[in-house]
């Protein structure tokens, strides 16, 4: 005896019209959600009746879509899910999202390239930046930099450093002559 079973099967053209469509990524519903600041000044997070007392978050498409998917993790980074959207929180709760986004992601503009030192497997570059403030100064210390000196286009540059830090090059062409000299030999 046959059964007659529907299927369910997509036809072969179709496409999904949003990514969480095709794939169950574990959406946090933005509604069970409740954002907060920890006295120590760590974001904090309740949802679905569970605190998570320091909680990270991550753009998981970091260039083409900065404030959608972003992946929510525990102080064990086990992610607790997807927040779809930034835009789906509230102005409080997006605010302590985007305050955290913010200090995990903060990568200050370098306006000249000061001085550059190869010694014992590091490249030490002395910059000056200007982040949200003030024009500073700040010598980066730089391993492998085949990674850690990428071309982003053919006029910007992103440097990463030992600890983690960020600087951005928006745009080559900017700096000074002295400074590109500086800068070329690491450049690939």
């Amino acid at each position: 005896m046959q059964a007659n079973v529907q299927s369910a099967a997509k036809p072969d053209n179709y496409t999904a019209p949003e990514l969480s469509d095709a794939i169950d990524l574990g959406l946090i519903d933005p509604s069970a959600a409740r954002f907060g600041e920890t006295a120590g000044g760590f974001l904090e997070l309740t949802y679905k009746d569970k605190n998570y007392p320091r909680v990270s978050v991550r753009r998981t498409l970091p260039l083409g879509m900065p404030y959608e998917y972003l992946s929510i993790a525990d102080e064990e980074n086990h992610e607790i899910g997807i927040l779809r959207k930034l835009a789906d929180l509230d102005g409080d709760q997006r605010r302590l999202v985007e305050k955290e986004l913010e200090r995990r992601y903060y990568c200050p503009n370098v306006v000249e390239v000061r001085s550059v030192k190869d010694q014992l497997g590091y490249v030490y570059i002395d910059i000056s930046i200007q982040g949200t403030g003030d024009i500073t100064r700040r010598t980066c210390a730089i391993k492998d930099v085949n990674r850690n000196i990428r071309m982003l286009s053919d006029d910007s540059v992103i440097l990463f450093d030992v600890d983690g830090n960020r600087y951005m090059i928006p745009s080559l062409k900017a700096l000074s002559a002295k400074s590109r000299r500086r800068l070329e030999p690491y450049l690939f």
